[in-house]
């Protein structure tokens, strides 16, 4: 057997092995945890330079079919950025509060989905090495909100009635934050301090009744 009949055979043992379809309940809630690589996403208009990080996570959903979720995630994201200005290794940790919507389009064991969430994302930085801002003075630690917009997608394995397994790839688009967020040359040019987001996390899913 070649290699790519055997992963078509994998394949569809999952899909189709001893039970097709998800074991849950319709009008059942989700809580999850998930923990992965962050990723700095797109230019930083050149005043630093981000380094990768971790994300963790929590969800809370609601699924009022085997088709659709609504619900609420709670992230915990960590990583640094090398400045321009006499600074490297500031550390930088960004906590997006968002209200999601997902689509499964199957209702397989093995189940793709879709989503898209909103939100507020919480910045928070502690300058360090001489850091200078020459729009705000800095105090030794600042956070800022930005608004916040979400686009996923994924893999869910069922495991059984109340455990489920995912794979997931998310993409942050963070708003510009504000003043405190703001930097400029000696010229006179402003720049946005932080990249958008994008990560890739493993996650662990308990499902339980109304």
């Amino acid at each position: 057997m070649s290699l790519k009949s055997f992963s078509l055979f994998i394949i569809l043992l999952l899909l189709s092995g001893s039970s097709i379809f998800s074991q849950n309940k319709v009008g059942h809630f989700s809580l999850g945890l998930q923990s992965g690589v962050l990723i700095p996403y797109g230019e930083n208009k050149g005043i630093a330079s981000e380094e990768m990080g971790i994300s963790n996570g929590l969800t809370f959903k609601y699924f009022p079919s085997d088709h659709f979720a609504m619900g609420m995630s709670l992230r915990i994201m960590n990583n640094n950025f090398q400045a321009q200005v006499k600074a490297n290794n500031v550390p930088i940790t960004q906590v997006p509060f968002t209200f999601d919507f997902e689509w499964y389009p199957t209702n397989w064991r093995l189940k793709p989905y879709v989503g898209f969430g909103a939100g507020l994302s919480f910045f928070t930085v502690t300058p360090v090495g001489g850091l200078v801002n020459t729009l705000k003075e800095i105090p030794d630690t600042y956070t800022t909100p930005a608004y916040l917009a979400t686009g996923k997608a994924g893999l869910k394995y069922q495991l059984n009635d109340r455990f489920s397994m995912h794979a997931e790839g998310t993409y942050y688009r963070v708003a510009e934050p504000g003043e405190s967020f703001l930097w400029q040359q000696s010229d006179g040019t402003v720049y946005k301090q932080f990249s958008n987001k994008a990560s890739f996390t493993l996650g662990l899913i308990y499902h339980f009744d109304e």
